[in-house]
């Protein structure tokens, strides 16, 4: 997992290529300012969700994993908290589905919690379990951009 602000992605840039693409797309304002929905990159290697929505509590979000995409998650404003924990400690809800490139875990104890304000991002491999969408201190509007990149070629 890495935790950064935008104006400091250049420096990991150089774990691949995918994700160097990723971090261009994020400095793109045509397409994190534009409407919400999916904007393709580079097909299914990478592209973006734009969305905008009101961050909820504990009990409404879901903590996942998944294996064929990292997942760079932007906020471009708002604020939100993001949990996350090594899949490996976590308790399984429910099983791995490739159609979803999704696994489902038991929220824990073991959890650490990223405080996800304007510019900044999270990175996550597919052993970080995540839990997006949380609110801070109360419900608020978030606009979030998701990067999804495949980890394959």
């Amino acid at each position: 997992m890495i935790y950064d602000r935008i104006e400091n992605a250049c420096l990991y840039a150089g774990i691949s290529s995918r994700l160097a693409k990723a971090f261009e797309a994020l400095n793109d304002d045509g397409l994190v300012n534009g409407p919400d929905g999916r904007r393709e990159v580079d097909g299914e290697a990478i592209y973006c969700l734009v969305q905008r929505y009101r961050s909820r509590a504990p009990e409404r979000c879901n903590l996942e994993s998944h294996q064929n995409y990292i997942d760079v998650q932007f906020v471009a404003s708002g604020e939100e908290v993001i949990r996350h924990a090594h899949r490996d400690a976590l308790e399984v809800s429910q099983p791995y589905d490739p159609a979803s490139d999704r696994a489902l875990y038991v929220p824990s104890d073991r959890m650490t919690a990223l405080r996800m304000g304007p510019g900044t991002f999270a990175v996550f491999f597919p052993h970080d379990a995540h839990m997006p969408c949380l609110q801070a201190d109360k419900p608020a509007d978030v606009h979030k951009v998701v990067v999804k990149v495949r980890i394959d070629g």
